[in-house]
């Protein structure tokens, strides 16, 4: 089962090496990924228009890291 929300940078890095885990279609193959997004947050594949659940940070790591970077 695949995890689509991480508590912490370094599980999201590694999640995101792995996109094609998420989703793979035959558009994809050799090119950078290219992900859309609609302004209710629903995120889609750039290439063939799927929608798709890619990973990301909850909202109190993605705080977290913020407040580490400043």
């Amino acid at each position: 089962m695949l995890k689509y929300e991480f508590d912490n940078v370094e599980e999201l890095e590694e999640a995101e090496r792995n996109l094609d885990n998420y989703h793979d279609c035959e558009y994809c193959h050799g090119k950078i990924v290219c992900i859309k997004t609609n302004g209710l947050g629903t995120t889609f594949c750039g290439y063939c228009g799927a929608v798709v659940k890619y990973p990301r940070l909850t909202r109190e790591a993605a705080e977290r890291w913020l407040k580490e970077k400043r």
